[in-house]
Protein backbone atom coordinates (compact mmCIF):
# COMPACT_ATOMS: atom_id res chain seq x y z
CA UNK A 1 0.00 0.00 0.00
CA UNK A 2 1.25 3.49 -0.91
CA UNK A 3 0.58 6.72 0.83
CA UNK A 4 0.05 9.77 -1.33
CA UNK A 5 -0.23 13.29 0.00
CA UNK A 6 -1.90 15.55 -2.51
CA UNK A 7 -2.39 19.30 -2.26
CA UNK A 8 -5.84 20.13 -3.53
CA UNK A 9 -7.14 23.53 -4.75
CA UNK A 10 -9.35 25.59 -2.51
CA UNK A 11 -12.64 23.74 -1.92
CA UNK A 12 -15.04 26.68 -1.76
CA UNK A 13 -18.11 24.66 -0.73
CA UNK A 14 -16.31 23.12 2.24
CA UNK A 15 -14.85 26.50 3.10
CA UNK A 16 -18.38 27.94 3.13
CA UNK A 17 -19.49 25.34 5.67
CA UNK A 18 -16.53 26.02 7.93
CA UNK A 19 -17.01 29.77 7.77
CA UNK A 20 -20.69 29.29 8.60
CA UNK A 21 -19.67 27.38 11.73
CA UNK A 22 -17.30 30.16 12.72
CA UNK A 23 -20.12 32.72 12.41
CA UNK A 24 -22.37 30.60 14.62
CA UNK A 25 -19.78 30.38 17.40
CA UNK A 26 -18.97 34.08 17.37
CA UNK A 27 -15.35 33.43 16.41
CA UNK A 28 -15.28 36.05 13.71
CA UNK A 29 -15.39 39.05 16.09
CA UNK A 30 -18.86 40.29 15.13
CA UNK A 31 -18.38 39.93 11.38
CA UNK A 32 -21.06 37.25 11.03
CA UNK A 33 -23.60 39.68 9.59
CA UNK A 34 -21.54 39.99 6.45
CA UNK A 35 -19.70 36.68 6.68
CA UNK A 36 -21.46 35.17 3.70
CA UNK A 37 -19.03 37.01 1.45
CA UNK A 38 -16.18 34.91 2.76
CA UNK A 39 -18.00 31.84 1.51
CA UNK A 40 -19.39 33.18 -1.73
CA UNK A 41 -16.73 35.48 -3.13
CA UNK A 42 -14.27 32.95 -4.61
CA UNK A 43 -12.28 35.40 -6.70
CA UNK A 44 -11.82 37.93 -3.91
CA UNK A 45 -11.30 35.25 -1.29
CA UNK A 46 -8.52 33.67 -3.32
CA UNK A 47 -6.64 36.96 -3.41
CA UNK A 48 -7.35 37.72 0.24
CA UNK A 49 -6.04 34.46 1.61
CA UNK A 50 -3.17 34.45 -0.90
CA UNK A 51 -0.78 31.70 0.15
CA UNK A 52 -2.89 30.62 3.09
CA UNK A 53 -5.14 28.46 0.94
CA UNK A 54 -6.78 25.60 2.77
CA UNK A 55 -4.88 22.33 2.42
CA UNK A 56 -6.80 19.10 2.05
CA UNK A 57 -4.86 16.00 2.98
CA UNK A 58 -6.29 12.94 1.25
CA UNK A 59 -5.35 9.36 2.04
CA UNK A 60 -6.16 6.70 -0.53
CA UNK A 61 -4.99 3.25 -1.65
CA UNK A 62 -2.36 2.93 -4.32
CA UNK A 63 -3.60 3.03 -7.89
CA UNK A 64 -1.70 -0.07 -9.00
CA UNK A 65 -3.15 -3.26 -7.56
CA UNK A 66 -2.11 -6.93 -7.91
CA UNK A 67 -4.57 -9.66 -8.90
CA UNK A 68 -4.67 -10.88 -5.28
CA UNK A 69 -5.52 -7.40 -4.05
CA UNK A 70 -8.27 -7.15 -6.66
CA UNK A 71 -9.73 -10.46 -5.45
CA UNK A 72 -9.57 -9.30 -1.85
CA UNK A 73 -11.33 -6.15 -2.89
CA UNK A 74 -14.14 -8.15 -4.46
CA UNK A 75 -14.46 -10.40 -1.37
CA UNK A 76 -14.42 -7.60 1.19
CA UNK A 77 -14.91 -4.17 -0.40
CA UNK A 78 -15.14 -2.47 2.99
CA UNK A 79 -11.42 -3.14 3.53
CA UNK A 80 -10.48 -0.92 0.58
CA UNK A 81 -12.90 1.98 0.97
CA UNK A 82 -11.33 5.40 0.58
CA UNK A 83 -10.41 7.17 3.75
CA UNK A 84 -10.43 10.94 3.65
CA UNK A 85 -9.37 13.46 6.21
CA UNK A 86 -10.01 17.13 5.66
CA UNK A 87 -8.11 19.78 7.54
CA UNK A 88 -9.37 23.35 7.24
CA UNK A 89 -7.01 26.16 8.08
CA UNK A 90 -8.88 28.89 9.91
CA UNK A 91 -8.88 32.43 8.55
CA UNK A 92 -7.41 35.05 10.83
CA UNK A 93 -8.89 38.50 11.53
CA UNK A 94 -6.21 39.89 9.23
CA UNK A 95 -7.49 37.65 6.43
CA UNK A 96 -11.00 39.02 6.91
CA UNK A 97 -9.72 42.57 6.95
CA UNK A 98 -7.95 41.96 3.66
CA UNK A 99 -11.04 40.30 2.20
CA UNK A 100 -13.32 43.20 3.06
CA UNK A 101 -10.77 45.67 1.77
CA UNK A 102 -10.90 43.86 -1.57
CA UNK A 103 -14.70 43.97 -1.58
CA UNK A 104 -14.72 47.66 -0.65
CA UNK A 105 -12.31 48.41 -3.50
CA UNK A 106 -14.93 46.95 -5.86
CA UNK A 107 -17.48 49.37 -4.41
CA UNK A 108 -15.09 52.30 -4.80
CA UNK A 109 -14.49 51.50 -8.47
CA UNK A 110 -18.23 51.24 -9.14
CA UNK A 111 -18.86 54.53 -7.34
CA UNK A 112 -17.05 56.38 -10.13
CA UNK A 113 -20.31 56.14 -12.07
CA UNK A 114 -22.54 57.11 -9.13
CA UNK A 115 -23.60 60.73 -8.64
CA UNK A 116 -25.78 62.66 -6.22
CA UNK A 117 -28.76 64.46 -7.75
CA UNK A 118 -29.97 67.54 -5.87
CA UNK A 119 -33.18 69.38 -6.70
CA UNK A 120 -34.43 72.71 -5.45
CA UNK A 121 -37.74 74.53 -5.48
CA UNK A 122 -37.99 78.29 -5.08
CA UNK A 123 -40.82 77.88 -2.57
CA UNK A 124 -39.57 78.33 0.97
CA UNK A 125 -40.41 76.66 4.27
CA UNK A 126 -41.21 78.41 7.56
CA UNK A 127 -37.53 79.23 8.00
CA UNK A 128 -37.30 80.91 4.57
CA UNK A 129 -35.20 78.02 3.27
CA UNK A 130 -35.81 76.68 -0.26
CA UNK A 131 -37.09 73.10 -0.44
CA UNK A 132 -34.27 70.76 -1.41
CA UNK A 133 -34.19 67.03 -2.09
CA UNK A 134 -31.35 64.61 -2.71
CA UNK A 135 -31.04 61.16 -4.24
CA UNK A 136 -28.46 58.99 -5.99
CA UNK A 137 -28.09 58.81 -9.75
CA UNK A 138 -26.13 56.71 -12.21
CA UNK A 139 -23.98 57.91 -15.10
CA UNK A 140 -25.38 55.64 -17.82
CA UNK A 141 -24.29 57.24 -21.10
CA UNK A 142 -22.45 60.08 -22.76
CA UNK A 143 -22.32 61.84 -26.10
CA UNK A 144 -19.78 64.27 -27.45
CA UNK A 145 -21.52 67.09 -25.63
CA UNK A 146 -23.40 65.63 -22.67
CA UNK A 147 -23.49 63.13 -19.82
CA UNK A 148 -26.76 61.27 -19.21
CA UNK A 149 -27.72 60.39 -15.65
CA UNK A 150 -30.40 57.95 -14.54
CA UNK A 151 -32.29 58.98 -11.43
CA UNK A 152 -35.83 58.98 -10.00
CA UNK A 153 -38.55 61.20 -11.41
CA UNK A 154 -39.93 62.03 -7.96
CA UNK A 155 -36.81 64.03 -7.19
CA UNK A 156 -36.74 66.13 -10.39
CA UNK A 157 -40.45 66.57 -11.08
CA UNK A 158 -41.58 70.21 -11.23
CA UNK A 159 -38.44 71.63 -9.64
CA UNK A 160 -36.70 74.91 -10.37
CA UNK A 161 -33.12 73.70 -10.32
CA UNK A 162 -31.30 70.39 -10.67
CA UNK A 163 -27.67 69.86 -9.67
CA UNK A 164 -25.45 66.81 -10.06
CA UNK A 165 -22.49 66.14 -7.78
CA UNK A 166 -19.91 63.78 -9.30
CA UNK A 167 -17.70 61.31 -7.44
CA UNK A 168 -14.92 63.89 -6.94
CA UNK A 169 -17.29 66.40 -5.32
CA UNK A 170 -17.72 68.65 -8.36
CA UNK A 171 -21.27 70.02 -8.64
CA UNK A 172 -22.75 71.03 -12.01
CA UNK A 173 -26.21 72.21 -13.09
CA UNK A 174 -28.28 69.60 -14.93
CA UNK A 175 -31.40 69.62 -17.09
CA UNK A 176 -34.35 67.24 -17.08
CA UNK A 177 -34.77 65.22 -20.28
CA UNK A 178 -37.39 62.46 -20.03
CA UNK A 179 -39.16 60.21 -17.52
CA UNK A 180 -41.09 56.95 -17.41
CA UNK A 181 -44.20 56.73 -15.25
CA UNK A 182 -44.07 52.92 -15.02
CA UNK A 183 -40.72 52.68 -13.26
CA UNK A 184 -40.35 56.20 -11.94
CA UNK A 185 -37.04 56.46 -13.82
CA UNK A 186 -35.87 59.78 -15.25
CA UNK A 187 -32.88 60.99 -17.22
CA UNK A 188 -31.16 64.30 -16.54
CA UNK A 189 -28.23 65.56 -18.55
CA UNK A 190 -25.13 67.65 -17.91
CA UNK A 191 -23.21 69.67 -20.48
CA UNK A 192 -19.67 68.32 -20.77
CA UNK A 193 -18.37 71.80 -21.44
CA UNK A 194 -19.31 72.69 -17.86
CA UNK A 195 -17.47 69.70 -16.36
CA UNK A 196 -13.76 70.23 -15.51
CA UNK A 197 -11.27 68.01 -17.31
CA UNK A 198 -10.15 66.52 -13.99
CA UNK A 199 -13.71 65.45 -13.22
CA UNK A 200 -14.15 63.94 -16.67
CA UNK A 201 -11.05 61.86 -16.00
CA UNK A 202 -12.34 60.78 -12.58
CA UNK A 203 -15.82 59.60 -13.59
CA UNK A 204 -16.81 56.48 -15.52
CA UNK A 205 -19.84 55.36 -17.48
CA UNK A 206 -21.63 52.64 -15.52
CA UNK A 207 -20.93 49.08 -16.71
CA UNK A 208 -24.41 47.59 -17.02
CA UNK A 209 -24.15 43.87 -16.38
CA UNK A 210 -26.35 40.87 -17.13
CA UNK A 211 -28.97 40.26 -14.46
CA UNK A 212 -30.64 37.25 -16.09
CA UNK A 213 -27.72 35.12 -14.87
CA UNK A 214 -27.86 36.36 -11.28
CA UNK A 215 -28.46 33.47 -8.90
CA UNK A 216 -29.95 33.18 -5.45
CA UNK A 217 -27.16 33.35 -2.86
CA UNK A 218 -24.84 35.44 -5.04
CA UNK A 219 -22.93 38.11 -3.07
CA UNK A 220 -23.71 41.70 -4.02
CA UNK A 221 -23.13 45.28 -2.90
CA UNK A 222 -25.57 48.18 -2.68
CA UNK A 223 -24.01 51.57 -3.35
CA UNK A 224 -25.24 55.12 -3.74
CA UNK A 225 -27.77 55.90 -1.01
CA UNK A 226 -29.17 52.49 0.00
CA UNK A 227 -29.42 53.58 3.64
CA UNK A 228 -31.22 56.80 2.70
CA UNK A 229 -28.14 59.01 2.81
CA UNK A 230 -25.44 59.51 0.20
CA UNK A 231 -22.17 57.61 0.01
CA UNK A 232 -23.43 54.57 1.93
CA UNK A 233 -22.49 50.97 1.13
CA UNK A 234 -24.17 47.69 2.02
CA UNK A 235 -23.05 44.07 1.64
CA UNK A 236 -25.21 40.97 1.36
CA UNK A 237 -26.55 38.28 -0.93
CA UNK A 238 -29.32 37.92 -3.48
CA UNK A 239 -32.28 36.26 -1.78
CA UNK A 240 -34.66 36.03 -4.74
CA UNK A 241 -34.77 36.60 -8.50
CA UNK A 242 -38.02 34.81 -9.27
CA UNK A 243 -40.44 37.68 -8.75
CA UNK A 244 -41.51 40.22 -11.34
CA UNK A 245 -43.73 43.28 -11.36
CA UNK A 246 -46.16 44.08 -14.18
CA UNK A 247 -46.78 47.64 -15.26
CA UNK A 248 -48.50 49.20 -18.26
CA UNK A 249 -47.14 47.53 -21.41
CA UNK A 250 -44.16 46.17 -19.46
CA UNK A 251 -42.83 43.68 -16.94
CA UNK A 252 -39.65 43.94 -14.87
CA UNK A 253 -37.80 41.29 -12.91
CA UNK A 254 -37.01 42.03 -9.27
CA UNK A 255 -33.73 41.34 -7.48
CA UNK A 256 -34.30 41.00 -3.74
CA UNK A 257 -31.39 41.07 -1.28
CA UNK A 258 -30.81 40.73 2.45
CA UNK A 259 -29.06 44.11 2.58
CA UNK A 260 -30.66 46.33 5.20
CA UNK A 261 -31.58 49.72 3.80
CA UNK A 262 -34.08 52.54 3.90
CA UNK A 263 -37.56 52.50 2.37
CA UNK A 264 -36.40 55.67 0.61
CA UNK A 265 -33.04 54.21 -0.41
CA UNK A 266 -31.66 54.75 -3.89
CA UNK A 267 -28.64 53.71 -5.91
CA UNK A 268 -27.65 50.46 -7.56
CA UNK A 269 -26.92 46.80 -6.85
CA UNK A 270 -23.45 45.69 -7.96
CA UNK A 271 -21.91 42.23 -8.36
CA UNK A 272 -18.35 41.40 -7.32
CA UNK A 273 -17.11 42.11 -10.84
CA UNK A 274 -18.18 45.73 -10.35
CA UNK A 275 -21.08 45.47 -12.83
CA UNK A 276 -24.46 47.06 -12.22
CA UNK A 277 -27.11 44.32 -12.08
CA UNK A 278 -30.00 46.15 -10.44
CA UNK A 279 -31.43 49.65 -10.01
CA UNK A 280 -32.58 50.14 -6.42
CA UNK A 281 -36.34 50.71 -6.46
CA UNK A 282 -37.77 50.41 -2.96
CA UNK A 283 -41.27 51.30 -4.15
CA UNK A 284 -41.40 47.85 -5.78
CA UNK A 285 -40.43 45.96 -2.60
CA UNK A 286 -42.99 43.94 -0.69
CA UNK A 287 -44.63 45.82 2.14
CA UNK A 288 -43.03 43.56 4.75
CA UNK A 289 -39.52 43.90 3.25
CA UNK A 290 -39.31 47.68 2.85
CA UNK A 291 -36.17 47.66 5.01
CA UNK A 292 -34.36 45.29 2.62
CA UNK A 293 -32.87 46.50 -0.65
CA UNK A 294 -34.79 45.54 -3.79
CA UNK A 295 -33.86 46.45 -7.35
CA UNK A 296 -35.26 46.29 -10.85
CA UNK A 297 -33.36 43.98 -13.18
CA UNK A 298 -30.87 45.88 -15.34
CA UNK A 299 -31.40 43.44 -18.20
CA UNK A 300 -35.11 44.27 -18.20
CA UNK A 301 -34.45 48.00 -17.80
CA UNK A 302 -31.63 48.41 -20.32
CA UNK A 303 -33.85 49.18 -23.33
CA UNK A 304 -35.87 51.71 -21.33
CA UNK A 305 -32.68 53.45 -20.19
CA UNK A 306 -31.59 53.75 -23.82
CA UNK A 307 -34.99 55.10 -24.82
CA UNK A 308 -34.94 57.76 -22.10
CA UNK A 309 -31.32 58.71 -22.80
CA UNK A 310 -32.09 59.10 -26.50
CA UNK A 311 -35.24 61.10 -25.72
CA UNK A 312 -37.21 58.64 -27.82
CA UNK A 313 -40.92 57.83 -27.71
CA UNK A 314 -42.20 55.21 -25.29
CA UNK A 315 -44.79 53.30 -27.30
CA UNK A 316 -48.11 53.09 -25.51
CA UNK A 317 -51.03 50.66 -25.89
CA UNK A 318 -52.32 50.66 -22.32
CA UNK A 319 -52.44 47.04 -21.10
CA UNK A 320 -51.18 45.60 -17.83
CA UNK A 321 -50.88 41.85 -18.17
CA UNK A 322 -49.51 38.62 -16.79
CA UNK A 323 -48.26 35.43 -18.40
CA UNK A 324 -50.51 32.44 -18.98
CA UNK A 325 -48.03 29.60 -19.22
CA UNK A 326 -48.72 26.14 -20.61
CA UNK A 327 -49.06 24.82 -17.05
CA UNK A 328 -51.56 27.50 -16.05
CA UNK A 329 -53.40 27.03 -19.33
CA UNK A 330 -53.80 23.32 -18.67
CA UNK A 331 -54.90 23.74 -15.06
CA UNK A 332 -57.23 26.72 -15.51
CA UNK A 333 -58.43 26.18 -19.05
CA UNK A 334 -57.23 29.64 -20.11
CA UNK A 335 -55.53 30.06 -23.51
CA UNK A 336 -51.77 30.69 -23.51
CA UNK A 337 -50.77 34.31 -23.98
CA UNK A 338 -50.89 37.60 -22.07
CA UNK A 339 -53.84 37.78 -19.69
CA UNK A 340 -55.17 41.35 -19.52
CA UNK A 341 -55.39 42.34 -15.86
CA UNK A 342 -56.14 46.00 -16.46
CA UNK A 343 -56.77 48.38 -19.34
CA UNK A 344 -55.90 52.04 -18.76
CA UNK A 345 -58.70 54.54 -19.14
CA UNK A 346 -58.67 56.34 -22.52
CA UNK A 347 -55.74 54.22 -23.71
CA UNK A 348 -55.51 52.96 -27.31
CA UNK A 349 -56.43 49.49 -26.02
CA UNK A 350 -59.59 50.72 -24.30
CA UNK A 351 -60.63 52.79 -27.30
CA UNK A 352 -60.86 49.69 -29.51
CA UNK A 353 -62.61 47.54 -26.92
CA UNK A 354 -59.89 45.38 -25.33
CA UNK A 355 -61.20 44.29 -21.93
CA UNK A 356 -59.97 42.91 -18.63
CA UNK A 357 -59.87 39.13 -18.90
CA UNK A 358 -58.96 39.03 -22.59
CA UNK A 359 -55.89 36.95 -23.47
CA UNK A 360 -53.68 38.58 -26.12
CA UNK A 361 -52.25 35.87 -28.36
CA UNK A 362 -50.97 37.67 -31.45
CA UNK A 363 -49.66 41.04 -32.64
CA UNK A 364 -49.17 41.73 -36.35
CA UNK A 365 -49.25 38.01 -37.10
CA UNK A 366 -46.59 37.16 -34.49
CA UNK A 367 -47.51 34.85 -31.62
CA UNK A 368 -47.39 36.47 -28.18
CA UNK A 369 -46.92 34.16 -25.18
CA UNK A 370 -45.37 36.41 -22.51
CA UNK A 371 -45.46 40.02 -21.37
CA UNK A 372 -41.82 40.37 -22.40
CA UNK A 373 -42.71 39.12 -25.86
CA UNK A 374 -45.53 41.65 -25.93
CA UNK A 375 -43.03 44.37 -24.94
CA UNK A 376 -40.69 43.40 -27.76
CA UNK A 377 -43.52 43.60 -30.28
CA UNK A 378 -44.43 47.12 -29.15
CA UNK A 379 -40.79 48.26 -29.25
CA UNK A 380 -40.69 47.38 -32.94
CA UNK A 381 -43.62 49.74 -33.62
CA UNK A 382 -43.93 53.51 -33.93
CA UNK A 383 -46.32 56.05 -32.48
CA UNK A 384 -49.30 56.49 -34.79
CA UNK A 385 -48.89 53.02 -36.28
CA UNK A 386 -51.98 50.80 -36.41
CA UNK A 387 -51.35 47.19 -35.41
CA UNK A 388 -53.44 44.03 -35.64
CA UNK A 389 -54.11 42.43 -32.27
CA UNK A 390 -55.76 39.08 -31.74
CA UNK A 391 -57.06 37.89 -28.39
CA UNK A 392 -59.19 35.18 -26.85
CA UNK A 393 -62.30 36.26 -24.94
CA UNK A 394 -64.38 34.08 -22.69
CA UNK A 395 -68.00 33.66 -23.72
CA UNK A 396 -70.92 31.50 -22.70
CA UNK A 397 -69.53 28.59 -24.70
CA UNK A 398 -65.86 29.04 -23.91
CA UNK A 399 -63.14 31.22 -25.39
CA UNK A 400 -63.60 32.77 -28.82
CA UNK A 401 -61.14 34.77 -30.92
CA UNK A 402 -61.58 38.53 -31.19
CA UNK A 403 -59.57 40.93 -33.37
CA UNK A 404 -58.68 44.59 -32.96
CA UNK A 405 -56.92 47.32 -34.88
CA UNK A 406 -55.05 49.44 -32.35
CA UNK A 407 -53.48 52.79 -33.19
CA UNK A 408 -50.51 53.21 -30.86
CA UNK A 409 -49.56 56.42 -29.09
CA UNK A 410 -46.39 57.83 -27.58
CA UNK A 411 -45.87 58.90 -24.01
Amino acid sequence: MKETIKAKPLDKKKLAKQIGKLAGSGAVFGLAAALVFGALAPGLLQRAIDRKNDQEVQFQNGTEETEEEQEETQEDPEDTQQEQTTIIQEMTPEDYQTLYSEIFSTAQEAEKSVVTVNSRQNDQDWFQTPYESQISGLLVAESGQEYYILTEYRIVENVDRIEVTFCDGTTIDARFQKADSNTGFAIVKVEKSQVPAETQQAVAIAPLGESYNVKQGEPVLAIGSPMGYSDSVGYGIVTSTSNAVSRVDAQYGLIATDITGSSKGSGVIVNLDGEIIGIIAQSFANEDTQNLITGLSVSDSRELIRTLSGNQDIIYMGVTGTNITAEISEKKGIPKGVFVEEVEVDSPAMQVGIQNGDVITEINGETVETVKGYQQQLKACKAGETIDVKAMRQGTEGYVEVSFKVTLKAK
